[in-house]
């Protein structure tokens, strides 16, 4: 049975590299800077699954509900999930401008 390791920071994606900057330039205080991560990580998820073509119409939602390329349901959701978690509101608004809006 193999174990799964954790790849070397040279082999990460540029998407994880990106998002390691912003986390990392926003969060001060190292012991939280996992839990932003995987909050960007999410984000970052969602609005690539929602970017597929013809999501929105395959859901029932009206094309022109569509915001900045995603539904803004499954953000609320995750936003909601991780301040219930007990992350800064501000600190995942300025992470989320920076996923969502492409920084």
């Amino acid at each position: 049975m193999s174990r799964r390791h954790s790849q070397p920071s040279h082999h990460k994606s540029p998407h994880e590299l990106r998002l390691w900057a912003i986390v990392d330039s926003l969060v001060t205080d190292v012991s939280e800077k996992a839990a932003y991560l995987a909050f960007a990580q999410e984000l970052m998820y969602a609005q690539r699954r929602s970017e597929r073509p013809g999501r929105s119409e395959s859901r029932g939602q009206r094309p022109e509900s569509r915001v900045a390329g995603y539904t803004p349901e499954p953000i609320k959701r995750i936003v909601m999930k991780w301040f219930q978690r007990g992350l800064s509101g501000r600190l995942m608004w300025l992470i989320g401008q920076e996923v969502l809006g492409g920084g």
